[in-house]
């Protein structure tokens, strides 16, 4: 009889085992079928890539799958890093540095800058939920996101205006959320891009720094990547200023992460940059198993967003499509650094500096 029972304890065990990878195999099947879905329908979609560089409604659509959907993670991070790496110019970081804003209101100060740029972005995502919930949605309300971009704009705008900033370090800038991006996603994404996606992403960008008033801006991708190349190597360059702004940056960044992580950030951050922005910022360069590492995390990453991790059918985004009913104000719909910058929300006209705010905002709260 305990033969018998024993058999039966054996045969489950087998039965369960078999069970389990027979679902893992499923799941992984799943997942690269859904992982694709996306972008082989837009591919589907739109057979010619080149025509995201002509048709502004197509490069936001693509743009905003690409960014909210396929690789929040990189998106985010690699503009984070293009904004660092412009610390490197002195020409840019002495500016920065005579704010006083990045020792005395860190996170302010990045709240301002992201909540902006993500105010420029986010109107296609904000319109396509809009219909979602009220597939009558008025063309008023529609408009009204429409214009949120705008209104960003014309903010950062002003805030620009009160310094000294040259057009080459504006497009230099520019250059930075546009390569960034494409390298990074490339580098270490579950995919590389697709033609269509790197068009859109320099159409989307094109279109704000012209609305920037920047000049000069290349008009092919090959020409924005020759330029960003050719500037910092001519601009990128050691000055005390460059790190007496990036420190105050990294030190709001550390605060996502586990205090142990702090100990082992200096070492690493040089990982993620150039040589010549690890010398401009004056910091040492990164030892060969420190570089291993960073590119085995996330070769890690990638793996496991590859394998094990459905799409998201809903792009990732921070400005909601609504104020607060009751400050009549946005409130972010995730905070990054732990702690609000805005606990009872942002108006766009007010974003930057307290100094530079409207006498009178436009916007009765």
């Amino acid at each position: 009889m305990m033969d018998f029972i024993n058999l039966l304890l054996h045969q489950s065990k087998q039965y369960r085992y078999k069970l389990g990878i027979s679902a893992a195999v499923i799941y992984v099947a799943l997942v690269r079928y859904f992982r694709y879905r996306q972008i082989n329908k837009l591919k589907r979609k739109y057979p010619d890539p080149t025509i995201a560089l002509y048709d502004r409604a197509v490069a936001e659509e693509v743009f905003n799958n690409t960014n909210g959907k396929e690789f929040p993670f990189l998106a985010r991070t690699s503009l984070e890093l293009a904004l660092f790496k412009t610390y490197a110019v002195p020409s840019i970081s002495k500016i920065l540095h005579a704010t006083g804003a990045f020792s005395k209101q860190t996170l302010k100060r990045a709240e301002d800058t992201g909540l902006i740029l993500a105010e420029a972005l986010d109107s296609y995502e904000h319109v396509q939920r809009l219909k979602k919930q009220n597939p009558n949605v008025s063309q008023e309300e529609i408009n009204e996101q429409l214009e949120r971009p705008n209104i960003a704009l014309t903010r950062l705008n002003e805030i620009h205006g009160k310094y000294p900033i040259s057009n080459g370090d504006f497009l230099y800038t520019l250059s930075l959320f546009i390569c960034e991006p494409i390298k990074w996603i490339n580098r270490y994404g579950w995919r590389k891009l697709e033609p269509i996606e790197s068009n859109a992403i320099f159409r989307v960008w094109y279109d704000i720094g012209v609305k920037m008033n920047i000049q000069d801006i290349p008009k092919t991708l090959e020409d924005m990547f020759a330029f960003n190349e050719t500037y910092a190597r001519e601009n990128v360059r050691y000055a005390p200023s460059n790190w007496k702004v990036g420190k105050p940056t990294v030190d709001l960044l550390l605060q996502r992460f586990p205090k142990f992580i702090e100990s082992i950030a200096y070492t690493v951050i040089p990982a993620a940059l150039e040589p010549m922005d690890i010398k401009g910022f004056g910091l040492d360069m990164p030892k060969p198993w420190v570089l291993r590492m960073v590119h085995f995390s996330f070769s890690l990453h990638r793996q496991f967003v590859y394998y094990f991790m459905l799409p998201r059918m809903t792009a990732l985004i921070r400005t909601p499509i609504k104020p607060d009913p009751k400050t009549k104000r946005y409130k972010p719909l995730y905070d990054l650094y732990g702690e609000p910058a805005y606990p009872n929300g942002y108006c766009i006209y007010e974003l930057g500096p307290d100094k530079f705010k409207p006498l009178k905002c436009p916007v009765p709260h």
